[in-house]
C-alpha cells in the first residue's frame, strides 16, 4: 500500500514537468489544431464539428481552388466554338 502511494505521488509530481516541456502552439502554427462547424445537409439546425491541423485545412482549401479552376477552364473550353 505504502509503495503504491509513493509511486502515485511521484507520477503526480512529474506531470507538471512533462506539461512544461511542450510549449503551446501559436494559433497560426501549421501543426495547431483548429475546429470548424459545418451545416449538416438536410438539417436546419444540426452542425458537424470537424477538427484538423492548419496545414490540413490549407491543403483542403488549395485542392478546392484547383478543382474550381479546373471546372471553370473546362466550361470555358466547351463554350468556345473554335476550341
Amino acid at each position: 500500500m505504502f509503495k503504491a502511494v509513493i509511486a502515485s505521488s511521484l507520477i503526480v509530481m512529474a506531470m507538471p514537468a512533462l506539461a512544461q516541456d511542450k510549449a503551446p502552439l501559436d494559433k497560426n502554427d501549421p501543426d495547431a489544431v483548429r475546429c470548424k462547424r459545418f451545416q449538416v445537409t438536410g438539417s436546419l439546425v444540426k452542425k458537424e464539428r470537424v477538427c484538423k491541423t492548419n496545414a490540413e485545412w490549407r491543403a483542403i482549401s488549395e485542392q478546392q481552388n484547383r478543382d474550381a479552376d479546373d471546372i471553370i477552364t473546362r466550361s470555358r473550353a466547351g463554350m468556345n466554338p473554335n476550341g
